[in-house]
């Protein structure tokens, strides 16, 4: 008995050693940790890093922003007429290229780009859709958390009243590296960066993933990351694709830890409830899969080329891309079943509350946002 209580007391400690360690992981092939050191008068000192990823957090001071006056933007858009197609009725459109699809506060944002030029629209049902500003460069990602939007240009990550009328609050400027994609969870930004000048197509691990607080500090998340990209977050963990081949992440906001979740992974990828969904390239096609988020239980939902997905309350709709693209919704356990085909080419797909948004483009180049 003796030694039955010993074996059972070594193994729990080995447990204990294990989470310890996971949560705070030592100095592995040179680099540093990110728990920071406490100073001899009790405050946190800020954490070391190895150089090159020192160069990439590296950020000028914040402050506001001036955004662009583009009228010739504001007069492409339009309420397109049209009837509805299974529910969905047209509510935004124009002679523009779009993308960056978000939905918040009850309401549709995405990006327009005309001639180099970028703009965010505001678009929703029974409301006529309003640029809210506009830059000289391009927008880059975009992320939407109730009545807030961010954005990134290059290296800037600015905020907004989702609803316009108020100034741009620039959150940071990375001075040596470009934001690749960016989520929110409340005044807490994450950002995936790359350095200025790479290959975006680069297999070297250069790339990290950080947070940005409503101050403006910045906090690792992970380094050495290749092609970091697709971010969300819960306000717990950040969540995104990185690697090549491509894998689905999860670290800390903290930094405490990072963990792989597949090794087969793609974006889109979309949280709800306790799981993460996302596109998962097979050997027989792509597959839509959900993956705990704190790992295990793997599961097939669908066989279908993913290239746009939202997911809530258990049901998660997704667009697919390629050769007749459809509009498909499936809940676990359940077989997928069609929607609606698709018009052209999805370019998004977005919930504003209850409201289910998609944005199409036709071959002749004009954009649609349908609403239903």
């Amino acid at each position: 008995m003796r030694f039955l209580l010993a074996g059972l007391a070594c193994l729990l400690l080995g447990i204990g050693l294990t989470e310890y360690m996971r949560r705070h992981p030592s100095k592995v092939d040179g680099s540093t940790t990110t728990e920071p050191e406490a100073a001899p008068d009790g405050t946190k000192k800020k954490p070391k890093y190895p150089a090159a990823v020192a160069a990439l957090l590296e950020t000028d001071a914040a402050g506001s922003d001036t955004p662009a006056t583009a009228p010739e933007l504001a007069e492409l858009l339009s309420a397109p007429k049209g009837e509805p197609i299974a529910g969905f009725a047209p509510i935004a459109g124009g002679a523009f290229t779009a993308r960056e699809l978000r939905g918040g506060f009850g309401a549709a944002l995405f990006v327009m780009d005309v001639n180099g030029k970028s703009a965010l629209v505001r678009a929703s049902q029974g409301e006529p859709p309003k640029m809210l500003f506009a830059r000289n460069g391009a927008i880059g990602a975009l992320a939407v958390d109730g009545s807030t939007v961010f954005f990134s240009e290059g290296g800037l990550v600015g905020t907004t009243h989702a609803r316009g009328g108020e100034p741009v609050v620039v959150r940071a400027r990375f001075k040596n590296s470009l934001v690749t994609s960016l989520a929110s969870s409340g005044d807490l930004v994450v950002v995936t960066l790359m350095p200025n000048g790479v290959d975006p197509l680069s297999t070297d691990p250069v790339g990290a993933v950080a947070a940005i607080s409503s101050e403006g500090e910045v906090t690792l998340i992970a380094q050495e990351q290749v092609r970091p990209r697709a971010a969300m977050t819960d306000g717990k963990d950040a969540f995104w694709i990185a690697g090549f081949p491509s894998s689905l992440m999860r670290g800390a906001l903290d930094g405490a830890f990072s963990s792989q979740l597949s090794d087969k992974a793609e974006e889109p990828i979309a949280l709800d409830g306790d799981g993460v969904f996302f596109r998962s390239p097979q050997g027989t096609g792509p597959e839509l899969r959900r993956v705990g988020r704190a790992g295990g239980n793997m599961q097939t939902l669908a066989t279908a080329d993913v290239g746009f997905l939202v997911a809530s309350s258990g049901l998660v709709r997704f667009a697919t891309v390629g050769a007749g693209p459809k509009l498909m919704e499936v809940t676990s356990g359940a077989e997928p079943t069609e929607v609606m085909s698709i018009a052209g080419s999805p370019r998004g797909l977005a919930l504003g509350g209850t409201t289910l948004f998609l944005l199409t483009a036709s071959d002749d180049g004009k954009t649609t946002l349908l609403a239903k």
